[in-house]
């Protein structure tokens, strides 16, 4: 009994198990939104309306995450709009949007505050995930084998996608195109997303606190090895929806800077 009471090992916990469950799907979104938003900011640069023509699919997919999140977490959709056509008459410059509100003082949709503004990242990996399952299944094994055994080097990147060369060029062609459309317009998250997670940061390291205190009183429950076996799946798809996104943005830059530097040399 001597040893069940540990305040600095409990301390320990509470604060790696709020870095697991906050701190690592923020940091994942940030990246996320940087690479895509830069993405997005190059095509609005050549056509504004290329914004829709690429990355209308993955908008679609944002909004849809937010809205299956606010019925998740009980919060009621006051305003929705999947896709906004009309560019011109849009002063806040967003292709979609959902509008939301919960009755404060209960925590389930308090806390839900922080899933919904981050939705659109897990709601467009499983899109993705998906479409490699129906377009290019032995890249999904790949990419499930990795899940069971990761690896965090750099150089464990480029074979999850070498068996992208072994499927038809019918279907590659298709899951590039549809691929690149989620990962465009769906992984960039708005300064309101970002802004609406706040209240459920602070209710959500309430609970982790509250629930990591508790259980530390079980010695046969680890809560930081428990969440890193359940985060780890996660952090795999987001590593790979990060990859996807830095490749889409390499191909778009490469494509505007040759385009470029062509139109520059026909004009002298």
């Amino acid at each position: 009994m001597t040893n069940l009471f540990n305040l600095p090992q409990m301390l320990q916990s509470m604060l790696l198990n709020c870095l697991l469950v906050i701190a690592l799907p923020l940091a994942f979104a940030g990246v996320l939104t940087l690479i895509n938003r830069s993405t997005k900011r190059r095509l609005a640069h050549w056509w504004d309306y290329s914004q829709l023509l690429i990355g209308g699919l993955g908008t679609v997919i944002h909004e849809i995450s937010h809205a299956v999140a606010c019925l998740i977490f009980q919060h009621q959709i006051v305003d929705m709009q999947l896709l906004k056509l009309n560019l011109r008459d849009n002063p806040d410059h967003s292709l979609g949007h959902v509008n939301h509100r919960y009755r404060p003082g209960r925590l389930w949709p308090t806390i839900g505050n922080l899933w919904i503004g981050i939705a659109p990242i897990f709601g467009c990996s499983a899109a993705i995930f998906g479409l490699t399952w129906l377009l290019a299944r032995p890249t999904f094994k790949t990419w499930l084998n990795f899940a069971e055994q990761p690896s965090w080097q750099l150089s464990a990147i480029g074979p999850l996608f070498k068996q992208l060369g072994t499927t038809q060029l019918g279907p590659l062609l298709l899951w590039l195109i549809l691929t690149s459309m989620i990962t465009i317009g769906g992984f960039d998250l708005s300064t309101a997303d970002f802004k609406g997670t706040i209240p459920g940061i602070i209710a959500t390291i309430i609970t982790v606190c509250l629930i990591t205190g508790l259980f530390s009183f079980v010695p046969t429950v680890d809560t930081t090895t428990w969440l890193i076996g359940v985060l780890t799946p996660m952090a795999i798809i987001l590593t790979i929806a990060v990859s996807l996104s830095s490749i889409y943005w390499l191909l778009i830059t490469g494509i505007f800077a040759l385009l470029e530097r062509t139109t520059y040399h026909a004009r002298h």
